[in-house]
């Protein structure tokens, strides 16, 4: 993470702040103890083939890919 949230970076490319999709249960417990807000969720189950199966099946047990923010 210190990477991502570099205090250099931001003030030298004058970010207000970070923009993130996270689909893994970890991350997703991560980015909300580190003040990121949700700003749209999406079931994975709600996209599927033509057969009906979900495109996208995990193993660590999340049900929804998560697009996150923090202000700076």
């Amino acid at each position: 993470m210190s990477k991502m949230e570099d205090a250099e970076k931001i003030k030298e490319f004058n970010c207000s702040g970070i923009a993130s999709e996270i689909s893994s249960l970890a991350n997703q417990c991560l980015m909300k103890k580190r003040g990121y807000t949700t700003i749209t969720e999406t079931l994975l189950s709600s996209e599927c083939n033509a057969s009906g199966n979900p495109f996208i099946v995990t193993d660590d047990g999340t049900d929804r890919i998560i697009l996150v923010h923090k202000n700076f």
